[in-house]
């Protein structure tokens, strides 16, 4: 049972665990008694649970990078693994030889606060994320008392890319599309793969990595199943980051007679030049084989600057717009979730919100409409 006493101004609790065969645990700095008491009695709960209460003496640093290595360590890709790595980095940089049992919510705001004077707020983001998932185990273990993570405030430096400038309007987005439609020839690739990404949304990982027999014809599906790892220069096939990455898009009769057309031309080519592409991927250079990212933004780029477009948009910015138009012409965002891949419904909220709010916006106005009319 805890015993409570003021010293000074404010006051302590201490823990008998003598049946834990433990020295008493004893802790100060509350400022009413009331205070003391609350946090005592969450302990002795935790403690008839048989969870680990005593301060955690270690650095949040080292804890996290032991974290990052049992829990992400070959369980996520490469690229997401980096992500990691280079928030553990940041907490050497922000919060060096930090105890975690010293780690107070104003604290942590303080170092949050910081990096945030350095990074754009989509980077603060990210990092804030990553120590709160670190965290979330001791607190399941009952080994941290408190989430000082819980009611953190994620700012930034102010130079997170404009969301205009991850989108192109309807007319755009349709001048685009036809754009690449009309430039499906098998001597090149980045016109077809923009083409597949524009009408799917689907990732460029995904589009890299799509071969012939991914392509159901008969009933205008394009299935994704794989990514291609075109950040090294070796390749290679990987799982999508999630289950939810595995899924069939549907497309138009009409694009996907292009897409036969195309293949059928394709075929032709090849065989006159005796090439015979690996993996039998859909957009393959006939001299380049498979292209570079910067290439295919290369492309999207002149397409931008011939059409007059002038958002900076980029191939993952094609996605977005894809994803946005589909929204904006009323498509359930279950729906629209599904079709990009995310692994939930709340990450396409997230993505979209400022489109989410407008497109609410507008509904306020139909009811007000419509009790108008009773």
């Amino acid at each position: 049972m805890a015993t409570y006493q003021k010293r000074g101004k404010t006051w302590q609790y201490s823990i008998s665990r003598t049946k834990q065969g433990l020295p008493r645990l004893t802790k100060g700095g509350f400022s009413t008694k009331s205070d003391a008491q609350a946090e005592a009695m969450d302990i002795e709960s935790k403690l008839k649970k048989g969870f680990i209460v005593d301060p955690i003496k270690q650095e949040i640093s080292e804890y996290f990078k032991d974290w990052m290595e049992l829990y992400k360590k070959n369980a996520i890709d490469e690229m997401t693994y980096k992500g990691y790595e280079q928030t553990l980095k940041y907490l050497k940089t922000y919060m060096p030889n930090v105890l975690i049992s010293e780690i107070t919510a104003s604290s942590y705001q303080r170092a949050l606060n910081k990096f945030a004077e350095t990074h754009a707020k989509a980077s603060t983001k990210g990092f804030h994320t990553r120590v709160r998932a670190s965290i979330q185990p001791l607190i399941e273990e009952g080994r941290l008392q408190k989430d000082f993570t819980t009611r953190a405030v994620v700012k930034g430096n102010g130079n997170d890319k404009a969301e205009q400038d991850k989108f192109v309007n309807f007319d755009e987005y349709k001048q685009l599309v036809d754009y690449f439609r009309n430039r499906l020839n098998p001597n090149y690739s980045s016109p077809t793969m923009l083409f597949i990404i524009s009408i799917t949304g689907m990732r460029a990982s995904e589009a890299f990595g799509l071969v012939w027999d991914d392509i159901n014809f008969d009933n205008n599906v394009i299935k994704c199943r794989r990514t291609w790892n075109y950040r090294n220069k070796v390749g290679g096939f990987k799982k999508p980051k999630t289950d939810a990455g595995i899924r069939d898009i549907v497309i138009d009769d009409e694009s996907m007679e292009l897409l036969k057309y195309f293949r059928e031309q394709q075929k032709k080519l090849f065989e006159s030049l005796g090439i015979k592409p690996i993996h039998d991927f859909v957009c393959y250079h006939p001299y380049r084989k498979i292209i570079t990212l910067s290439a295919l933004q290369n492309t999207l780029e002149h397409a931008l600057k011939k059409l007059k477009i002038s958002t900076p948009l980029t191939v993952h910015g094609l996605r977005h717009t894809h994803a946005s138009v589909l929204l904006y012409h009323g498509v359930d965002i279950m729906t629209v979730s599904k079709r990009l891949g995310h692994a939930s419904v709340a990450i396409t909220q997230q993505t979209y919100i400022h489109i989410i709010k407008e497109l609410e916006n507008k509904d306020k106005d139909k009811i007000i409409e419509l009790l108008m009319e009773l």
